[in-house]
């Protein structure tokens, strides 16, 4: 069995992963949302999918507690391999929920909603944002447990004060000046640019989405025993 599989099976045997994987996506359809703008549940799947990364990566973060790494340091496999067997894995299950979020909004929202192929490359850029942050933030960490109880506090209020849960429109403009420089920033405001039909303003998040993810990921790929 491969690194990429064991990674899959590791993940999928979490039942809690099915759930935020195959069933809330489902629930967010159902949030009300304001007139005139994309549906609220559109922009609450980043906290949904920041959570179900952070969950994606427990399995390095075992490892690397129970001295495993240290084990494959020392075996043919390399580093480099072995993260990025599991970073695949994690990112293909995320990409799998944003599809399923995506032709399920498709279904109940009607194709006139949005433009859905790009809903969905946004989302994905956004995934491979917030798994390598999750990486990253769990590299200062000795314990999964602590990383994740900051972490679930930390997420919420930077979700809350980006735009993702709580509408970008409604917050003061002086605090999405100050905003900006926080990763899930990008997501509610592609979303808002998705909207209005910006291409340059869409592309402008994706782009930025992507350098945030190559930052954390090599901060959160650096070998910790």
């Amino acid at each position: 069995m491969t690194i990429f599989m064991f990674a899959l099976q590791q993940n999928l045997k979490q039942r809690i992963s099915l759930l935020l994987l195959l069933v809330l996506p489902l629930v967010l359809l159902f949030i009300p949302s304001m007139s005139g703008s994309l549906p609220m549940g559109f922009s609450l799947f980043g906290l949904l999918n920041l959570y179900s990364a952070f969950l994606l990566t427990r399995p390095v973060v075992e490892d690397r507690m129970q001295k495993i790494v240290v084990r494959i340091a020392a075996s043919p496999v390399s580093h480099g391999y072995y993260l990025a067997s599991h970073l695949l894995a994690s990112l293909l299950l995320l990409s799998v929920q944003c599809l399923i979020f995506v032709v399920t909004s498709f279904l109940y929202f009607g194709p006139e909603q949005t433009n859905y192929l790009v809903l969905f490359l946004l989302y994905f850029s956004y995934s491979a944002m917030v798994l390598s942050l999750s990486l990253a933030w769990n590299s200062m960490f000795r314990s999964y447990t602590t990383s994740f109880a900051l972490f679930s506090g930390i997420g919420s209020i930077m979700c809350l004060i980006s735009g993702l849960s709580f509408p970008l429109s409604l917050l003061p403009q002086s605090i999405q000046t100050m905003v900006r420089v926080l990763p899930t920033y990008y997501l509610a405001h592609g979303l808002l640019m998705l909207g209005k039909q910006s291409g340059s303003g869409i592309l402008l998040s994706a782009v930025v989405l992507w350098i945030f993810a190559g930052i954390f990921l090599l901060i959160g790929s650096k070998r910790r025993f």
